[in-house]
């Protein structure tokens, strides 16, 4: 039986963050959602400043910005006002981002009457929704330009209901609202906005017309395997939070992963039993040999079971865990307003602002968070944690619903070995795709990508750019055997050394990059002379 990574609410009681994070809040978790409509304001947050933003890659889904106008209407005798002035346009800007929500995301019948209305498999990225421009038309009405950010399909302008712009060739459609709408940031009407219904709806409607233009993607990139071996240890947690379903998801798949690691990938076992693991069992261990020098890797597994007695510790050892470790993965219940799920005693549960304000590491990082709707909130609250930017973090989210398929598969990505137990890096691209083509994930559109990756390297880690052109009787002449070639570059030549590469960027001058083929297939790329 297959389970939804989703929360057991939305937690409408936990502290909002500033306006850019109120887009999320009536997308709903997997069970209830009781706690009412108040959503009281939490701490000072700011945004993410410029430079901190990440870059998105998915093979499935790609992100789009939303763009359009909306009047704002004032008191004329307070328009003058400057903190007024603003609290109104954050009202309608707010309102607005609520209601594209709705219209876009998928929809469960539990939280959602209006399950007519829209229905995109997209997905409003918090931390994106601005004011950029403001114009005064009259006395006491404004016309306010807006953005916002969104991850859908790839094919999601096929699916949107367009309309004719003011723009040749650029896309439209009609967001329909109720008129004059303006949510309060510190309390969002969530029962009316999930009982909106254009169709049904008695009231005077507004018709904003958005357009909506796909971003610029991301290039394929590795993982920045040099900084991840450089200290000669690769060590990653496998977390899996609390299922509260009778099925118990996560203890299923944390003892498929006690078998994968202690079988097929050739750990050594840090207790003789998966009943006898506990949180101080230690790491998983092997070792291999990643550009030439010998690695030591260290995989640990968590769950909530090893922690009835003591909810506080799980709460404190993911934070210490998150501190620690090159790459964090994180199984199980999660969502908008939410962070890590680890138990049925939610104030033990890591509140998505800690990873904003726990002390996060410089040092290189990979973060996987495989839960439901992820793409929302994540990778932005992480980012927003002063020692964290796309330079030295990688995350993975879902856009729509995810049910803890392929984590597996993507911890083997991350450690490829031969059989003589060399590392053999892989691409984002191909972790993503391998994540997005199973069948479950497939079937149910969960949408895998990752963000921050536009920073990363697009030349083999392991590839010997001083030999390109040198001759060559092997591959091992010119260095590791992933990251360099030997080829003949014609009939009557001798072979020569070239270096693995996903762009002619990468390739120093005197080298150019030409795609490598066996038989009629293209399989890699490399920077010859």
């Amino acid at each position: 039986m297959r389970t939804l990574r989703c929360p057991l609410s939305c937690l409408p009681s936990l502290p909002l963050l500033l306006l850019p994070l109120l887009l999320a809040a009536l997308l709903p978790g997997c069970a209830g959602d009781d706690a009412g409509d108040v959503a009281p304001a939490g701490e000072e947050w700011s945004v993410v400043p410029p430079g901190k933003a990440d870059d998105y890659y998915s093979n499935v889904s790609r992100e789009f910005e939303v763009s359009g106008t909306i009047q704002v209407s004032l008191d004329p005798a307070r328009a003058t006002e400057e903190a007024y002035r603003k609290e109104r346009i954050e009202g309608r800007i707010t309102a607005v981002g609520l209601f594209l929500t709705a219209y876009m995301t998928n929809k469960l019948e539990r939280f959602f009457s209006n399950m007519s209305f829209g229905g995109f498999s997209a997905m409003v990225r918090n931390y994106t929704v601005a004011a950029e421009d403001v114009q005064e038309l009259e006395p006491g009405r404004l016309e306010v330009r807006f953005t916002i950010d969104l991850a859908g399909p790839r094919q999601l302008l096929e699916k949107l209901p367009l309309v004719e712009g003011p723009e040749a060739g650029s896309k439209y459609f009609v967001l329909v609202m109720p008129e004059g709408f303006t949510a309060d940031p510190d309390y969002v009407p969530r029962g009316e906005i999930r009982n909106f219904n254009p169709e049904t709806y008695g009231g005077a409607k507004e018709e904003l017309l958005c357009r909506i233009e796909p971003e610029v993607e991301a290039n394929d990139a590795y993982p920045d395997y040099l900084d991840l071996i450089g200290d000669g240890l690769v060590d990653i947690t496998l977390w899996y939070g609390h299922d509260y379903n009778e099925s118990r998801s996560d203890l299923r798949e944390a003892e498929d992963a006690w078998r994968l690691l202690s079988g097929s990938m050739g750990f050594a076992a840090p207790a003789a039993t998966f009943a006898e693991l506990n949180p101080e069992s230690g790491p998983f261990t092997r070792t291999m040999l990643a550009n030439g020098q010998q690695v030591q890797l260290a995989v640990r597994i968590f769950h909530s079971d090893m922690f009835t007695s003591d909810r506080k510790k799980a709460h404190d050892l993911v934070l210490d865990e998150l501190r620690q470790r090159d790459v964090f993965f994180y199984n199980g219940h999660a969502g908008p307003y939410y962070g890590f799920y680890l138990s049925d005693d939610k104030p033990n549960d890591v509140k998505y602002q800690e990873l904003a304000t726990t002390e996060l590491p410089a040092k290189q990082q990979i973060v996987v968070a495989q839960g439901c709707q992820t793409y929302s909130q994540y990778a932005d609250v992480f980012y927003a944690n002063p020692a964290k930017s796309a330079a030295n973090l990688d995350v993975f989210t879902t856009v729509n619903f995810s049910y803890g398929e392929g984590t597996l598969g993507l911890l083997q990505n991350l450690l490829r070995l031969d059989r003589q137990g060399v590392h053999q890096p892989q691409t984002y691209g191909r972790m993503v795709r391998d994540l997005n083509a199973e069948w479950w994930n497939s079937y149910k559109e969960v949408f895998y990508g990752v963000h921050g990756i536009d920073g990363n390297p697009r030349l083999h880690p392991y590839a010997a750019l001083e030999r390109i052109g040198q001759p060559c009787e092997i591959v091992q002449d010119c260095g590791d055997a992933g990251g360099n070639v030997c080829i003949r570059r014609g009939e009557e030549q001798g072979k020569i050394c070239g270096a693995v590469a996903l762009d002619q960027a990468q390739c120093p001058a005197g080298s150019s990059l030409f795609p490598l083929a066996q038989g009629s297939t293209i399989r890699s790329h490399a920077c010859l002379p």
